[in-house]
């Protein structure tokens, strides 16, 4: 599961949501989109200036399409930071 996570405070408070839905936008007719979820963490992240650093956080679980999942977030022209995960335990229904 692709979670795309995005950090840090924007000066428009519309962006966050703006971003998310960018995001879900470039993986549309993808087969791992509907598995894809978008957290916003709405954290003060800045730097030693007090200047604010969003970023984007790419955790996901797979592994299978990281790659790919990267170069298109490469295209909001944000940082991106991603971790690799060892796995994903689903809740029970």
């Amino acid at each position: 599961m692709p979670n795309i996570e995005i950090h840090g405070r924007f000066e428009n408070s519309n962006v966050p949501d703006l971003l998310g839905r960018r995001i879900f936008d470039l993986f549309t007719g993808k087969p791992y989109v509907t598995d894809m979820v978008v957290t916003f963490c709405g954290d003060h992240v800045c730097d030693v200036h007090g200047n604010e650093q969003p970023f984007i956080r790419l955790l996901n679980s797979c592994q299978e399409h990281t790659e790919e999942i990267l170069k298109e977030l490469e295209t909001l022209n944000i940082d991106i930071e991603y971790l690799d995960l060892s796995g994903f335990i689903p809740k029970k229904s």
